[in-house]
């Protein structure tokens, strides 16, 4: 079965290989596109959360999802088939995935400088997402990526 995956930051470093299809919010959307470039994800299912309109993108498989996080992920598993659902940006779409339990795997790049604003990576409360650390990477520009697991229950 796949597992869902927030990965925080963009990276071209390996991960996408092991992605089947992708769930992102409209505000993911809109930055991609406003960053310009090739579609990110060509060849794979794109499922967008949104209350609105999104844009036909040449060469995007998008499918949108109207106010139902929990029907994306549904639909997202047993298209990636044994690859990784992942799930792109959006601390508000993580939140409300996490809020009902759809998160399984957490991986963050945490970079040595501050930003001036106070945006949380994660914007909810109560239980924790993850318990169990599964590995950790130094880079040599200082930043350091943590990689967690849901613990099973059992």
């Amino acid at each position: 079965m796949s597992t869902v995956q927030y990965y925080v930051a963009q990276s071209l470093d390996g991960f996408f290989a092991d992605v089947g299809a992708v769930v992102m919010g409209a505000g993911t959307l809109r930055f991609l596109l406003e960053e310009g470039g090739q579609w990110a994800y060509p060849g794979l299912p794109v499922w967008v959360l949104t209350h609105g309109e999104v844009p036909q993108i040449e060469g995007a498989d998008l499918r949108v999802v109207s106010r139902d996080a929990s029907r994306a992920v549904r639909e997202a598993r047993p298209a990636a088939g044994e690859r990784s659902v992942w799930l792109v940006g959006g601390g508000s779409t993580a939140a409300q995935l996490a809020a009902i339990g759809e998160i399984d795997e957490l991986g963050m790049t945490a970079m040595p400088l501050t930003l001036g604003a106070e945006t949380r990576l994660l914007p909810t409360t109560g239980e924790p997402l993850v318990r169990e650390m599964t590995g950790t990477t130094a880079f040599e520009n200082g930043a350091v990526e943590l990689r967690y697991r849901r613990r099973s229950e059992g």
